[in-house]
């Protein structure tokens, strides 16, 4: 599945993460900001605009954000939307509550999560 293939809900759902997660350290870094274009490029610029503007409308707060995230029921699309957002919010520092949010949404949407462990540096002597 790709994030060209995610429905409305789905698109809403991707959007109101990524408002939350990458935006919620006040600003947006460059690295951010190319995953971010990356996205709209993928679901077209109209649709992430109508899925922002919806997310502003209906998700006054991260309660009413996870209320609706439990209602996403295509695991391919939790999926893809949990690792697209792990990838944008991976580019900065991932705090506290973002990591709270994320870790809850892993459990509700059966995303198993793992880490690949950067090769170790050999010593030269």
């Amino acid at each position: 599945m790709e994030l060209a293939d995610l429905n409305k809900d789905e698109q809403l759902a991707l959007a109101g993460l990524l408002e939350f997660v990458v935006q919620a350290s006040g600003h947006v870094t460059p690295d951010e900001e190319t995953e971010i274009d990356a996205i709209v490029e993928a679901i077209g610029e109209k649709n992430y605009r109508a899925a922002v503007d919806e997310v502003d409308k209906r998700f006054p707060d991260e309660q009413a954000l996870r209320s609706f995230l439990v209602k996403i029921e295509r695991q391919e699309a939790r999926e893809v939307i949990y690792g697209t957002v792990i990838d944008a919010a991976m580019t900065d520092t991932v705090e506290g509550r973002e990591n709270k949010l994320l870790s809850w949404l892993a459990t509700q949407w059966k995303v198993v999560v793992t880490y690949e462990q950067p090769p170790a540096d050999e010593e030269t002597t």
